[in-house]
């Protein structure tokens, strides 16, 4: 018999492995989670989920509030917004709820985070005091080297990174109307090159963008006054500003954030009583309630982690590897 090359033996090796890992009822999960916030258990903490609403993981447990999560790219940190000192800070952990580490210190009130694609730096906004406005910052993944994209007059807050790294796209407040405050722009990486995505449509107060992972749609909640009151709900409009779609009609959606692969769209909305997690796919269809808890309590601002194959839908090769360690079952 002829002898199997090493690099061959190694291979085999390799495929054996994930066999046996895979196949094993103990073995870590290579699925996607849901991260999201919950006062489940009186004031609200950050858990994780399986994408069926099953294996619910509590990752923080600390009197603050902590929420509006964005996970790395390689699945291994999450980053969150928490009042644990004086005002609303972004902190980072491990996936599994360890090591918080807090990154900003600076007595401003911070907003949504996301991470670049490649891991090391993070998008987010915050409120200053002195300026009297919300601007878009981006720092090192531990809080250093941090550079203001925004300096503008106006609030800019909610930034969402492009796969690609190339562009943010953000909510502001750029147009200066009363009657016409919010609106889904887009920037380059540098803060260069801002464009108004929404303006051009009959929306008016959009927020919470989410960009698609293969960078042909951005995902946003949209409120709009009926007489009956407001009513909010999830659209997509293409990355040029052309298409616009609904995608839900209960007036109640809100967060909307995609799946690694880009085919389904995590969100939180309070159409059955109380506020929950639902998954849909990406068209708006077959939309299901994911979260179990009783009425009264909320659910709400979900994520993504990365499982330990993600794959990029702009090509075939593995773009993350992190690893989740569930703590405590819930």
């Amino acid at each position: 018999m002829n002898r199997i090359r090493p690099y061959l033996r190694k291979r085999l090796f390799l495929l054996l492995l994930a066999l046996m890992v895979t196949s094993d009822s103990t073995a870590q999960s290579f699925e996607s989670r849901i991260v999201f916030a919950s006062n489940r258990d009186g004031d609200w903490d950050i858990y994780s989920m399986d994408v069926n609403g099953d294996n619910v993981v509590q990752l923080t447990d600390h009197p603050a509030s902590d929420g509006y999560t964005a996970c790395s790219p390689d699945g291994r940190r999450i980053a969150f917004l928490s009042v644990r000192g004086v005002t609303l800070d972004l902190y980072v952990m491990d996936s599994d709820g360890n090591n918080v580490i807090r990154l900003t210190q600076d007595n401003l009130f911070e907003n949504r985070s996301s991470w670049s694609p490649d891991g090391t730096r993070i998008a987010f906004s915050n409120f200053r005091w002195e300026v009297g406005n919300s601007e878009i910052f981006v720092m090192d993944a531990d809080g250093n080297n941090l550079i203001n994209l925004s300096k503008h007059k106006w609030q800019d807050v909610t930034p969402s990174w492009s796969l690609d790294g190339s562009t943010i796209a953000f909510c502001s407040y750029r147009t200066g109307h009363l009657n016409d405050p919010e609106h889904i722009f887009v920037m380059n990486a540098d803060g260069t090159g801002r464009r108004n995505l929404t303006g051009d449509t009959h929306l008016r107060t959009s927020r919470f963008p989410t960009c698609s992972p293969d960078g042909s749609k951005i995902a946003f909640q949209s409120q709009r006054l009926f007489r009956e009151g407001t009513r909010t709900d999830i659209y997509v409009i293409t990355a040029d500003g052309k298409e616009l779609e609904q995608l839900t009609e209960d007036g109640r959606s809100r967060f909307p954030a995609y799946s690694p692969d880009g085919a389904k769209i995590a969100f939180s909305s309070s159409r059955d009583g109380g506020g929950h997690i639902y998954l849909m796919e990406a068209n708006g269809r077959n939309a299901v309630k994911l979260t179990r808890t009783p009425p009264g309590v909320g659910n709400g601002l979900p994520s993504w982690l990365p499982g330990a194959l993600a794959v990029n839908p702009n090509g075939k090769l593995p773009t993350s590897w992190g690893v989740l360690k569930c703590t405590r079952n819930q």
